[in-house]
């Protein structure tokens, strides 16, 4: 009796696990995903450029679609969505090894790959947000979803350990059929989750929910602090991702003349600085202010990047890599909680989708505009310029956002 209820302080249901599960091993799939698709399309196209815009396009559906996501998973069956995306994915994903055995496989048919592959993913994490409520009492849902979110970095550990193992032993076109592997056992304990409450399907209004969403983007630009840290947050989006996602393989192949295991790796040191970054905050994150820590965090995490411009072997790559995400934790878990803090409960999603969006929207400009500078520049440079302007946006939001570096708590119920 004394094990189980340990176990329940852990896994708080057994559909929850399922979910857990489902989580783990789907982002684990789509972390291999974007390992081998950078890899190849770069191989294939030997243009910086090239990859550049298939991680733009990858990034498309997430601000295309995102909004509208957010409607669906609000008015169709939860379950079916997350069933429905994994096997999309699951499927997409086979394409890439078929064309590459059977027929020629060309950039264009990368791209297009991609969009189908991460459009799928689109509608699975508000779907998956929607339905934590309806399978575990209303009393664990800051467990759970503290639970559902430890996902995504074991997922980090575990998508880049196994894809450098394919790479190394079977090569890149059967680490796409591991992938899919991946994606239906995700989707069998989804199907295997049994909800707790009734859902009812509920048609879509004719406006797709438009008025909803320019409420939330009304809240936002009349918000002294939500306004600030969206604008902030794009600007340093546009100098920080393109070169993490598109610069990271360049670099290895073009500076240190190494191998996709060696992407593979490199990768998985993400997790291992943001594990470290995540419980120091978890300790000790009360005791500063929320404000504060989230500026810090985005100046660290642009001049994490300048050393990277001397670094000339993988060991002290992956060491630089560990430093920089450790200050990712410290960006993006006070920029949720002021979000949580701040906005009305019946605004959150929206508010949330908005940044979201903005943070994927930059992703994408930025990995085409980084694939640009790299055909010209070269990987150090790049790294040394997008590492100043990342310090640069944490530094304009320290000057001039002045009530959100002093912010620390819910504001006065006035102000809401």
């Amino acid at each position: 009796m004394l094990i189980k209820q340990k176990l329940l302080k852990i896994f708080p249901s057994l559909d929850l696990t399922k979910l857990w599960l489902a989580q783990v091993i789907g982002q684990s799939g789509q972390s291999m995903y974007h390992i081998g698709l950078l890899w190849i399309t770069l191989e294939l196209t030997n243009s910086e450029t090239a990859t550049g815009w298939v991680a733009t396009i990858a990034y498309l559906p997430s601000l295309v679609l995102g909004l509208f996501a957010g409607v669906v998973a609000d008015r169709y069956h939860r379950k079916f969505i997350l069933m429905a995306s994994d096997l999309l994915a699951c499927v997409s994903v086979l394409f890439i090894p078929i064309f590459a055995t059977f027929y020629q496989l060309t950039p264009t048919l990368i791209a297009i790959n991609a969009f189908l592959v991460m459009a799928a993913g689109v509608f699975f994490n508000p779907a998956r947000d929607a339905l934590v409520p309806q399978i575990v009492p209303e009393n664990q849902l800051l467990q759970a979803n503290t639970f559902i979110q430890t996902s995504w970095q074991f997922s980090l550990l575990i998508g880049p350990a196994i894809a450098g193992y394919i790479l190394e032993k079977l090569g890149k076109i059967h680490l796409f059929g591991v992938v899919s592997i991946f994606y239906l056992v995700s989707f069998v304990f989804v199907w295997r989750i049994q909800s707790s409450k009734q859902e009812s399907t509920i048609s879509l209004p004719k406006d797709l929910g438009l008025k909803d969403i320019l409420e939330g983007l009304v809240y936002i630009a009349k918000s002294p602090i939500l306004l600030p840290l969206l604008l902030i947050t794009i600007l340093d989006n546009l100098f920080i991702m393109g070169p993490a996602i598109v610069g990271t393989p360049v670099f290895i192949r073009e500076e240190l003349k190494l191998s996709a295991a060696a992407y593979a790796t490199t990768e998985f040191c993400y997790a291992i600085g943001m594990i470290v970054g995540s419980a120091l905050l978890w300790k000790y994150g009360q005791f500063f202010p929320k404000g504060k820590t989230l500026l810090l965090g985005m100046f660290l995490d642009g001049i994490t990047f300048i050393p990277i411009f001397i670094v000339q072997d993988l060991l002290t790559l992956q060491i630089t890599f560990i430093i920089h995400s450790f200050a990712i934790p410290f960006l993006i878990i006070p920029r949720a909680a002021i979000i949580q803090e701040l906005v009305p409960q019946k605004l959150t999603g929206r508010v949330f989708s908005v940044v979201n969006i903005s943070v994927v929207g930059m992703t994408a400009v930025s990995s085409a505009l980084t694939g640009y500078l790299l055909d010209i520049y070269g990987a150090r440079w790049v790294f040394l310029m997008i590492g100043i302007g990342g310090g640069v946006c944490g530094g304009i939001g320290w000057i001039f956002a002045k009530q959100l570096r002093n912010y620390n708590g819910p504001l006065q119920k006035g102000v809401k």
